[in-house]
């Protein structure tokens, strides 16, 4: 019998199986082939939190997701002389229904426990934020941006490594970098070296950039983040208005999409991590892989196959091509 495992064991067993063989690695573990390539499957699609137990969404009655959140960041804006049991009884009449303690934790984390902190908040014009997106099908080629960060685990000589995001959900062209941190400075590295210089050379008008709820960039980095990203943006010329993704978004389609290129980035990465490659080295050979994605990796759309690049020539009617510094190897 299989004992519980965490996702950090898993994770151990699976890196062990790359390094020593997988029937070894099973037979040392009392674990069979067919649940080591199951965890592996779920690890290629979603990083180290796909070796989570799957759970039923469940939500502490102290812990909130990040749709309550924001919800509660809006009324703490409209009604800033309210206190946490004053604005839990507003948040059930909106449906959502936490406690008091757990309204008095999110104005905590904010810095917004006193009346005054609030009045302060409130007056601050945040105008970047929008509760939803036009239909998915509406949205044209690089108007809809989606990010996210995946966390591939600890490795030995290397340490953690995590891949940073920004996907056009239209075209399918993406922008990734791997580092080794949770920061916001790495999120804006790979914003204005990669992300604006591509959609300034593709003539993508960027309207919206999506996050998904449980987006630990924005949780760990809130009071800034919003503010700065904007700042950053509109120094470009982008106006966009960010967005929180929920369950009327279509998620089951995007999650899709996001498994499906985390799953061909672990999968082409993972040979060079347990061969011995530095993380300077990988980085390196993540860059080509990127590369070799948006210009040379067909897929599908709808009853067609194109390259996202092409893909995207094809839906503006232009014949544009990436500038020439992604085509070369860059240090960062």
């Amino acid at each position: 019998m299989v004992t519980a495992m965490n996702k950090n064991l898993k994770f151990n067993i699976l890196s062990e199986g790359q390094i020593n063989g997988v029937s070894a690695t099973c037979q040392k573990y009392n674990i069979s082939r067919t649940i080591y390539y199951r965890w592996l499957k779920r690890y290629k699609a979603q990083g180290i939190e796909g070796l989570d137990d799957i759970k039923k969404d469940y939500i502490p009655i102290n812990k909130t997701s990040a749709e309550i959140e924001n919800a509660l960041l809006g009324l703490f804006k409209n009604y800033p002389q309210y206190g946490p049991k004053a604005i839990k009884y507003l948040l059930e009449e909106m449906g959502h229904h936490i406690s008091e303690s757990a309204v008095f934790n999110v104005m905590k984390r904010n810095n917004l426990t006193n009346k005054e902190s609030r009045i302060r908040f409130a007056k601050k014009k945040v105008d970047n934020i929008t509760e939803s997106l036009p239909p998915l099908s509406e949205l044209k080629s690089g108007e809809c941006w989606i990010s996210w960060i995946i966390d591939y685990g600890k490795f030995e000589g290397i340490g953690n490594i995590y891949e940073y995001t920004l996907f056009d959900f239209k075209s399918r062209i993406a922008c990734s970098r791997l580092y080794n941190d949770l920061s916001l400075n790495n999120f804006e590295n790979l914003l204005t070296a990669v992300a604006i210089p591509v959609a300034q050379t593709l003539n993508l008008s960027l309207r919206y950039l999506c996050f998904f709820q449980d987006s630990r960039i924005i949780r760990q980095t809130r009071s800034s983040f919003h503010s700065r990203i904007d700042e950053i943006l509109r120094d470009h010329g982008y106006d966009i208005k960010i967005h929180i993704l929920q369950s009327s978004d279509a998620l089951g389609k995007i999650d899709e999409i996001k498994k499906q290129y985390t799953e061909g980035c672990l999968s082409f990465l993972l040979p060079f991590i347990h061969g011995g490659a530095s993380f300077s080295n990988l980085k390196i050979q993540f860059q080509k892989h990127i590369r070799a994605y948006n210009i040379s990796h067909k897929t599908t759309f709808g009853k067609e196959i194109y390259t996202p690049i092409d893909y995207h020539n094809k839906l503006t009617n232009t014949k544009l091509i990436l500038p020439l510094w992604a085509y070369i190897d860059r240090h960062y």
